[in-house]
């Protein structure tokens, strides 16, 4: 079963995760000559108005982004839902469980080598309170 997210919220998160304001991704959309404003891209972003293939091209040019990320579907189901639907032993599940764990964490940190993700930077819980 998949889940779908529109393609302004994948834009949006891709931004935010980029560190880009949308004020510096509506200028770096000048530049390549498409002329947004920055409440035009809150709207695309807030799936208030759709975006044209030009822009979305710009868009993606402008967050380094291949354009085949946004149409990718998530997946709600993983391996573990998988398995248990199946009827399979709890000691199989649980090793799937942890088989699963690991490659979503060597898929995490080959996105954040390549350079396709950058985590978020947080206070240490410290100096949060």
């Amino acid at each position: 079963m998949s889940k779908d997210i529109p393609i302004g919220l994948k834009i949006k998160a891709i931004r935010e995760a980029r560190g880009l304001s949308q004020i510096e991704v509506v200028e770096r959309l000048t530049e390549k000559g498409i002329n947004m404003s920055r409440e035009t891209l809150s709207k695309i972003e807030n799936g208030n108005r759709t975006v044209s293939a030009v822009e979305l091209n710009a868009l993606c040019k402008v967050l380094n982004i291949d354009i085949n990320i946004l149409f990718e579907e998530d997946e709600d189901d993983d391996l573990v839902t998988l398995f248990r639907k199946k009827k399979f032993s709890e000691k199989t599940i649980e090793e799937v469980e942890k088989l699963q764990d690991m490659i979503k964490m060597f898929i995490y940190q080959k996105k954040i080598y390549n350079g396709e993700f950058k985590p978020q930077k947080r206070k240490p819980l410290w100096e949060e309170c």
